[in-house]
């Protein structure tokens, strides 16, 4: 756990797009093949991670769910794959989101990191600031990764979904799975 100004960082809390579960069953074969975390996270999409202690969730409700609020639902719809290449050694497959509105998962997860300041490890990853995506697996190398990528594009059933809320997610152990604490709705300020 880190601090950021009154804020404490816990990586057994998040923010996230979470998909329907009742619509991931493929997904979830594969993440139970295949993903290390399959026990720990449902289907989603990171936005905060870490987010504050769960201590902390009713401290910053109002203040996330009125930026979030400001954000009209969305269409989301996962169709296609592709992969991070961790070393020469690795990969982390994940599904592509595509969306009705260019950038909005994007727009989302910089409203967050606005009033979540230094809240911006999922920003500051990579050169190319943040990915969304929705993790399938870990691989072997790339030529393994690409075989398997072509795998499930020839099987796969795409997942779509109306996005009105986004998820604020916490786990008690380091071993239990993350659950639903509050939802953050997308619209509800809008005139």
């Amino acid at each position: 756990m880190s601090e950021t100004g009154d804020l404490k960082k816990d990586f057994k809390s998040a923010i996230c797009i979470a998909p329907p579960i009742e619509l991931c069953d493929q997904l979830q074969v594969w993440r139970s093949l295949y993903d290390s975390a399959y026990n720990r996270w449902m289907p989603h999409i990171n936005l905060i991670f870490p987010f504050v202690t769960l201590e902390q969730f009713d401290n910053k409700f109002n203040e996330l769910q009125t930026v979030i609020g400001k954000i009209p639902a969305f269409k989301l719809r996962f169709d296609d794959f592709s992969y991070f290449q961790h070393g020469k050694g690795k990969c982390v497959v994940w599904m592509k989101p595509t969306t009705d509105r260019p950038n909005v998962i994007a727009d989302i997860q910089a409203a967050l990191e606005s009033v979540l300041v230094g809240f911006n490890e999922q920003s500051s990853k990579s050169p190319n600031g943040f990915c969304p995506h929705m993790t399938v697996g870990q691989f072997g190398g790339k030529k393994a990764t690409e075989e398997k990528i072509a795998g499930f594009r020839g099987v796969l059933r795409p997942i779509e979904t109306d996005v009105t809320e986004i998820q604020m997610i916490n786990r008690v152990g380091q071993d239990t799975p993350f659950t639903v604490v509050k939802t953050l709705k997308l619209g509800v300020g809008l005139p």
